[in-house]
C-alpha cells in the first residue's frame, strides 16, 4: 500500500508538474487611455491577466487602422491614431505555452484634434513669459477643466498659446473652435509695454507651410480672425477700406519674395462682445473652396469669400497647409495686471464639416 500510494504521488506530481509546465493564462481587461481620440493621437494600452507564470506570458498586440509604436511581447503597448476620424478596433493575444487569449477594443476617433483639459497633462503650449494653468469649475454640478493663461512679461505687450500639429499633411480645408472668455483685467483700449503696443483684442491666428510643391511665387502665409471682446473706450478701429469701425475682422497676409501685404475683411456684431466671466465658442472655418466662416456663440459673424477670389485673381496652385493654431492675448499696461484668458474644449478638424459652437 505504501508503494501505490508513493507511486500515485508521484504520477500526481508529474501530472501537476506538466500542467505548470504548459501555464495557463485568462485576460481580465484591455484598458485605453480614454474613450474618444482624435487623429494621430498616441493613446497608451495595457492588459491586465491572471497566470500561474505571469513573467512568462507573451503579449502580442495588433490594429486594423493607425500604427503601434512600441515592441511585441510587452503587457502595454502604445497606439497612434490614423489620420481619418472612424472607429478602428485594437487586440492583443496573450499566450503561454498552449494556452492563449485574445481581447480586442474599439476605439472612437472623432476629430483631427481636441483639448478638454480634463486631464493634469495637456498638449497647448505657451510661448515664452506666459503662464499656463489647469483649473476646474463646477458647472451643473459637474467638475471641468479649462486653460487659464496670463501673460507674464515686463517687456511684451502681447503672447499666445498654441499647438503645433506637426503633420506636414495637414491642408485645408480646416476648422478650429474653442470655447474662449476672459477671468478677470481685460484691457479696455491698446496695451503698450516697453517699446511694444497691442491692441485690447483677441486673435486666432493660423501660421501656414507653404506646399512642398511651390509652383506659385506669391503665397499667404498667414491668415487670422481678430476680434475686441470688451470693445474700445476710445473707439473702434476703422476698416482700412470703408472707414467704418469694426469690432473683428479676417486678415490674411500674402508673401511676395519676402514683401508682405495684408488683407482685410471687417464686420462689426454684438456677438463679438464677452463679459467678464462669460465664455463663448468661437469657431473659424476655411473650407475646400477656401471660403471663410466664423460663428460665435452659434451665431454667423463672418463670412468671406476674400481668400478664395485673390487665389482665383493671382491664379494660386498651390494648397495652403497648417502649422499652427495660436489664441493671442494681450499683457496688462506696463506689464501690470495682465488679464486671465479662459480656454477650453479646443477642437480641429480637416473633413470640412462645419463647426458653430452649437
Amino acid at each position: 500500500m505504501k508503494v501505490k500510494n508513493i507511486l500515485g504521488i508521484f504520477l500526481l506530481t508529474l501530472l501537476l508538474a506538466g500542467c505548470e509546465k504548459d501555464g495557463w493564462v485568462e485576460i481580465d481587461s484591455l484598458s485605453t487611455d480614454g474613450d474618444e481620440f482624435f487623429c494621430n493621437q498616441k493613446v497608451k494600452l495595457w492588459m491586465a491577466v491572471r497566470s500561474n507564470d505571469l513573467p512568462g506570458v507573451d503579449y502580442q498586440w495588433g490594429c486594423d487602422g493607425g500604427k503601434l509604436t512600441q515592441p511585441q511581447g510587452l503587457d502595454e503597448m502604445t497606439w497612434q491614431a490614423p489620420n481619418e476620424p472612424g472607429v478602428y478596433r485594437v487586440y492583443c493575444t496573450v499566450k503561454i505555452g498552449n494556452s492563449s487569449e485574445t481581447r480586442y477594443h474599439d476605439m472612437l476617433v472623432s476629430s483631427f484634434f481636441f483639448e478638454k483639459f480634463e486631464k493634469p497633462s495637456y498638449s497647448f503650449k505657451g510661448q515664452s513669459s506666459t503662464t499656463l494653468t489647469k483649473r476646474s469649475e463646477t458647472v451643473s454640478g459637474r467638475t471641468n477643466g479649462y486653460l487659464e493663461a496670463v501673460v507674464k512679461s515686463t517687456s511684451s505687450a502681447n503672447r499666445y498659446i498654441y499647438y503645433n500639429f506637426a503633420n506636414p499633411e495637414l491642408k485645408i480645408p480646416f476648422g478650429c473652435m474653442a470655447k474662449v472668455g476672459w477671468i478677470s483685467d481685460f484691457p479696455a483700449d491698446a496695451v503698450k509695454v516697453g517699446s511694444s503696443t497691442y491692441e485690447n483684442k483677441l486673435s486666432y491666428q493660423l501660421t501656414l507651410n507653404r506646399d512642398p510643391d511651390k509652383e506659385d511665387e506669391m503665397y499667404i502665409d498667414d491668415i487670422r480672425f481678430e476680434w475686441f471682446p470688451v470693445g474700445v473706450t476710445k473707439g473702434l478701429p476703422l476698416d482700412p477700406v470703408t472707414g467704418e469701425p469694426y469690432n473683428g475682422c479676417l486678415r490674411f497676409q500674402q508673401n511676395l519674395l519676402g514683401s508682405k501685404t495684408w488683407f482685410q475683411v471687417s464686420v462689426n456684431v454684438p456677438e463679438l462682445n464677452f463679459a467678464k466671466g462669460v465664455q463663448k465658442k468661437v469657431a473659424f472655418n476655411i473650407g475646400a473652396d477656401y471660403k471663410v466662416q466664423v460663428y460665435v456663440g452659434g451665431v454667423k459673424v463672418l463670412e468671406s469669400d476674400a481668400i478664395k477670389n485673390w487665389r482665383s485673381e493671382n491664379s494660386a496652385k498651390d494648397d495652403i497647409y497648417v502649422n499652427e493654431w495660436r489664441l493671442i492675448f494681450p499683457n496688462g499696461n506696463g506689464g501690470n495686471k495682465p488679464p486671465k484668458i479662459y480656454f477650453d474644449d479646443a477642437y480641429a478638424k480637416i473633413d470640412g464639416s462645419l463647426m458653430t459652437g452649437n
